[in-house]
């Protein structure tokens, strides 16, 4: 499967090919219309469809093509955010209902590989919570005694399976799990199909256009999608012009996958408590045993050497798993974090009724899309569900103030990019498949240069919120550093809020 939103390919892409499917070329008339054909698009579209809606699909790429080919698909109960922050933040009973949601996910998940047979690699296994030795005793103790309340099984034990770790406790959290997630979700798609759903790829959406008894949902071929309702599906919504997004961060999270000999390390998954933190599980590929090693996010678009986040990760590895032998995969994926540690899945705050929203994966995307598919089909369906209100868009949380003030601050000082000096001052300095940041008169140009030597210019303002793109190295992607929206080294946009390419100067 080739690489839709950057230059890296993950273990996943590079080892299986999802199912094509053709664009939308007509107008047409659904009671669903879902934007973004990712693991959360296509399960919501499979629970709908399967309740007897009519639901169409679209996605400007491939199904998964996005951020969903580059998880490392840990399939989790385990909140990234530490269950004693989420009770601090919102109290024991909403921390009882998000575990609840969490636990509903991965059984959803389970109950669909074997009820249709899935081939996915999917398999339970336990997951280890690992602390550093220098740390406070106290945060053990504290997610012990917050996640049994929450309804969490979980146990001290005196140290991990693994050879660094196996000297300080740590926190095991039985029946976890793992997949191969573009299996998984090809075998979502031919269920949204045999459901009578259609899916539509390379299929591009420009605008949404919501109405009193209807959404409009316009392709960028001027092809209309009328519905009943209209889900985004879409990493970073493109439905919601500001409101959900001074509530979360994007970052950038990386991975590395490296060969290891068969059994030499156990089998889990494994989460540190560094900074910046780590995750770990291991896959076989068909040819070798992958030890998979990812952490050293960073928000979005301010990074100037995202190479460095991969050096980090393989020396970090090579001191602690010896074993480690050729790094086989290396890639990066975009996380969505909320200030106030939960998801945001419901209504969209600036919808008037019809466009619903699911964003705010804070690292557990899987799952995240699972019960998001379960929360999204009872609203649309008009019945009650105990976890929506712990998830609305709309939500206040106070305690999360001081965070909300910290992410806004990051994001308000990225407008001073406008006044910098540029990268370079003319085109000669750019290298062969790169890009750079160049003045043009009192605004910045984004400027490519492809590796037949052809230069591409383009306007430096993000088109969602006019902060200006940085140059990805790595990826070889322009990001926008406010709100997370990327665009390919040729200006098309990849990734939301924004809805359009960067404006052409050629």
């Amino acid at each position: 499967m080739n690489a839709e939103s950057g230059k890296s390919v993950s273990i996943w892409a590079a080892t299986f090919d999802v199912p094509q499917f053709k664009p939308l070329d007509s107008d047409a008339t659904t009671d669903v219309c879902v934007i973004g054909a990712g693991i959360t698009g296509l399960l919501t579209a499979c629970r709908l469809s399967s309740n007897g809606k009519k639901v169409i699909v679209v996605d400007d790429g491939t199904i998964g093509g996005g951020e969903t080919a580059r998880t490392t698909a840990h399939i989790s109960s385990v909140i990234d955010d530490r269950f004693y922050e989420i009770t601090r933040l919102h109290g024991e009973d909403t921390c009882r209902l998000a575990a609840e949601s969490q636990l509903t996910a991965v059984n959803m998940i389970e109950d669909l590989v074997n009820t249709h047979g899935i081939d996915c690699d999917f398999r339970r296994l336990n997951g280890y919570l690992l602390f550093r030795p220098e740390e406070d005793a106290d945060s053990l103790e504290k997610e012990y005694h917050a996640a049994l309340k929450a309804g969490i099984d979980t146990q001290i034990l005196p140290g991990a399976p693994l050879n660094f770790a196996s000297s300080y406790p740590c926190l095991m959290f039985p029946m976890q799990a793992e997949f191969h997630v573009l299996k998984f979700i090809s075998a979502i798609s031919r269920l949204i199909i045999l459901n009578g759903g259609k899916i539509y790829t390379n299929t591009h959406v420009k605008k949404i256009n919501e109405e009193d008894d209807s959404v409009k949902v316009i392709t960028s071929d001027g092809v209309i999608i009328t519905a009943n309702y209209a889900v985004a599906a879409t990493n970073s919504p493109i439905s919601d012009y500001w409101r959900v997004h001074v509530k979360q961060a994007a970052y950038r999270s990386y991975v590395t996958g490296f060969k290891v000999a068969k059994g030499v390390i156990p089998d889990g998954l494994f989460w540190d408590n560094e900074e910046p933190y780590h995750y770990i599980r291991l896959y076989n590929d068909g040819q070798d045993e992958i030890l998979i090693v990812g952490g050293e996010d960073h928000r979005t678009g301010q990074e100037e050497d995202p190479e460095k986040r991969y050096e980090n990760l393989v020396k970090w590895t090579r001191e602690r798993f010896p074993e480690a032998g050729e790094l086989k995969y290396k890639w990066s994926g975009q996380v969505i974090e909320p200030v106030d540690g939960l998801s945001l899945t419901g209504l969209d705050p600036e919808s008037k009724g019809r466009v619903y929203i699911a964003t705010g994966d804070s690292g557990m995307g899987i799952t995240h899309a699972a019960f998001s598919s379960i929360i999204l089909t009872d609203l649309i369906s008009g019945n009650e569900n105990p976890w929506a209100k712990i998830y609305d868009p709309s939500r206040v949380t106070l305690m999360a103030a001081s965070e909300f003030i910290k992410e806004g601050f990051n994001t308000a000082i990225q407008y001073v990019d406008l006044l910098t000096p540029p990268g370079v001052s003319g085109t000669d300095e750019i290298i062969p498949g790169s890009g750079a940041i160049m003045k043009m008169g009192s605004d910045k140009m984004a400027v490519y240069k492809d590796s037949n030597g052809k230069v591409y210019k383009f306007s430096a303002l993000c088109p969602h919120l006019k902060c200006v793109v940085e140059w990805n190295k790595a990826e070889k992607t322009w990001d926008c550093p406010c709100h997370g929206s990327r665009f390919e080294a040729t200006g098309k946009v990849i990734n939301g809020p924004a809805l359009a390419d960067l404006k052409s100067l050629n």
